[in-house]
């Protein structure tokens, strides 16, 4: 028989890394940790997970998961599942987050699972379409999911209802090692060729289908740069975002911060028609200038070699 279920969503999380039982109870289907939760103290346990996309799409997990008297569940457990935006709004509300549903087009999904007998976890996975016409990189998107009915056991109080909060990366995502020359200005160049290397792996990230920033350890997402000696710095003000064609071509690289009075932008340099991603060799080459009021151009050649996931 198909039993529905009232879930008890909204008291806090068990302050602990394994989900838990509600007690008083000894057979429970519940989500399980995906990854380590967000927070152990939100009104529902979050996980995040940053997707590869490939060809447009790309997914992430669910578990589900029984615990009981016996170790694995006791006959075939079919689960059913469902988007809940109230918990979503709920969740904002309690976090201070403004994660908002993603379209329908955008994602699949399996609304049913099965832990088998004689097993305690299920694994389904959320298909991610960044394609959708309604899709937005800049969206903070989560999908909230809750256990609606379970045909054994009941659902834990705790972990009936789950966040999943997704970023989508692109393929030119990642961890690099950026080699820099700057000429132009005397303060921040080295006009005899001599190039850096910079000490920390510099995150390129996702902020569009084809476009990413920069990140930095020391300066965040400011424009690196060194001094003549060498020693590491980053232009104030300066928050280069960095776009490629459907080719692999970079087409353009523009500041993302507002001016603060220097009048600071950058550009494509038009003289260097090689700018681009090599795929073969996950290697980003960036030839650009940057502007200021009162001061020559600055020109920047970097190269950035993909070194790891972020």
């Amino acid at each position: 028989m198909l039993v529905s279920l009232t879930l008890a969503q909204m008291s806090c999380l068990k302050d602990s890394p394994n989900n838990a039982s509600p007690s008083g109870s000894n057979n429970v289907v519940e989500f399980q940790n995906s990854s380590i939760p967000v927070s152990y103290t939100s009104v529902f346990p979050q996980y995040d997970n940053g997707i590869s996309i490939k060809n447009d799409t790309g997914s992430f997990p669910v578990n589900l998961n029984y615990t009981g008297q016996i170790s694995t569940a006791p006959q075939d457990i079919k689960i059913t599942l469902a988007t809940n935006q109230n918990a979503l709004d709920s969740f904002n509300s309690d976090q201070g987050t403004p994660y908002v549903m993603p379209p329908t087009d955008a994602i699949s999904f399996s609304s049913s699972a099965t832990i088998a007998k004689g097993t305690r976890q299920v694994t389904i996975r959320i298909v991610v379409n960044t394609a959708a016409p309604d899709f937005d990189y800049s969206s903070a998107y989560a999908l909230p999911l809750t256990i609606t009915q379970s045909t054994y056991g009941i659902v834990s109080s705790n972990f009936g209802t789950a966040i999943y909060s997704f970023t989508p990366l692109n393929k030119y995502d990642g961890s690099y090692a950026l080699t820099e020359k700057l000429t132009g200005w005397g303060a921040y160049s080295i006009d005899d060729g001599t190039t850096f290397k910079w000490p920390n792996n510099i995150g390129f990230v996702t902020s569009g289908q084809f476009s990413n920033t920069t990140s930095d350890p020391n300066w965040g997402s400011l424009f690196l740069a060194f001094s003549p000696s060498g020693g590491t710095t980053a232009f104030g003000a300066t928050t280069p975002q960095f776009t490629f064609d459907a080719n692999d071509k970079l087409v353009s690289v523009v500041n993302t911060t507002p001016d603060d009075g220097r009048g600071r932008k950058l550009a494509i340099d038009p003289a260097v028609t090689d700018s681009r991603y090599d795929a073969s060799t996950k290697t980003i080459y960036a030839a650009f200038i940057m502007y200021q009021n009162g001061r020559p151009n600055q020109y920047v050649r970097d190269t950035l070699v993909y070194k790891s996931a972020r």
